[in-house]
């Protein structure tokens, strides 16, 4: 059996740290931690307030399945449900990321 403090555990409270501060930066409409040259932020503000808030829900939403998932055993039902719905929601997200991003081309 796995004590409190494995590493597996710090790692996944350490992840959803990083979730939730991402989350709420995001949301806030701050600027981003790593600024990229080729991010199109940059370009255009309504496209980044847009995305900021939806990325803002995004991280937070991840954050809370992390912290959930910390504390779940693997083998319970609701971890399959809740380790399916996260998937299948970011997997969802992506897709109409992606299909918006490249919409005007």
């Amino acid at each position: 059996m796995e004590s409190f403090l494995s590493f597996s555990t710090l790692f996944n409270l350490v992840l959803t740290v990083i979730w939730f501060v991402s989350g709420i930066r995001d949301f806030q409409g701050k600027d981003p931690l790593i600024n990229l040259p080729f991010n199109q932020y940059n370009r255009d503000p309504e496209y980044r307030a847009m995305w900021q808030k939806k990325n803002g829900v995004f991280y937070m939403l991840n954050g809370i399945a992390f912290l959930i998932l910390t504390f779940t055993p693997v083998t319970s039902l609701l971890y399959r449900i809740i380790f399916g719905v996260a998937i299948g929601g970011d997997l969802l997200y992506l897709v109409a990321y992606e299909s918006w991003n490249h919409s005007a081309d």
